[in-house]
């Protein structure tokens, strides 16, 4: 493909951008806040949420909870939490230029030692308005929020962990190091601005920081309990000969 076509093809992908974000727009909702944190008993275990309804026809909302839990690679894997809170109202229809406020109160375990994480998800459903209907287009665009809600431990911990570091491989073969982290605390954390000190047995050291080179590190959020490990890019400065053994601590701003 010549210049000339990649041009006109970069600007026909920008043209359908603008005109989804413009058609979308009439649409548009707003829920709130995209995070808090319960108790699990007392006034702090019932939380209010708010949809704001920008558009200028009614729309339908649905709203659901879902336990939020964590897989070897660090992926989020999602089930029902529906055992857990009572969402009042689940289901509703919010006028246009209009607010609706939400009331979620927890209803799980009152004991509580480790954090619980799960996600409150406000999901735009299909809503016909029948004649009066001002929604002229060939689309319709159905936002879905996806917010996280912790319930928090009788005891708060903080304490991440590096707790091995091998030689791997990345997807296209190129030397790695798998670093396995370990949230040793009760709480959740923030990998922000994360600092990787890794020594090997012949005395060399390194210190990583930025994302290419904690790529999947900086800035990841590992649950409370939960052993994430990731595949990073090899550091220079560091042996690879057989038998070397790798020793790592890593700093980080929550």
């Amino acid at each position: 493909m010549n210049q000339i076509q990649n041009k006109r093809v970069k600007r026909t992908i920008v043209f359908l951008l603008l005109t989804c974000l413009l058609l979308s727009s009439a649409f548009a909702y707003q829920f709130s806040p995209l995070e808090q944190s319960f108790q699990p008993t007392g006034a702090e275990s019932t939380k209010t949420y708010t949809i704001v309804n920008d558009s200028n026809d009614s729309i339908a909302i649905s709203l659901s909870a879902l336990i939020r839990d964590q897989d070897a690679q660090g992926n989020e894997v999602n089930k029902p939490a529906d055992a857990y809170f009572s969402i009042v109202p689940n289901k509703l229809v919010v006028p246009p230029q209009s607010s609706w406020v939400v009331r979620v109160q927890y209803r799980g375990p009152r004991t509580v030692t480790n954090e619980l994480s799960f996600r409150l998800k406000a999901e735009q459903i299909p809503y016909s308005q029948g004649k009066n209907s001002s929604d002229k287009g060939m689309f319709n665009f159905l936002y879905i929020y996806t917010t996280s809600l912790y319930v928090l431990p009788t005891r708060i911990v903080e304490n991440v962990g590096v707790r091995a570091v091998t030689p791997s491989r990345l997807e296209d073969g190129s030397p790695a190091l798998a670093v396995t982290l370990a949230n040793l605390g009760t709480v959740h954390q923030l990998l922000i601005s994360a600092v990787l000190e890794v020594k090997d047995s012949k005395g060399n050291t390194v210190v990583l920081q930025g994302e290419e080179a904690l790529d999947g590190i900086d800035g990841m959020n590992i649950l409370a309990k939960k052993s994430v490990t990731k595949n990073i890019p090899w550091p220079e400065g560091l042996s690879r000969d057989p038998g070397v053994t790798y020793q790592a601590t890593i700093k980080y701003s929550n």
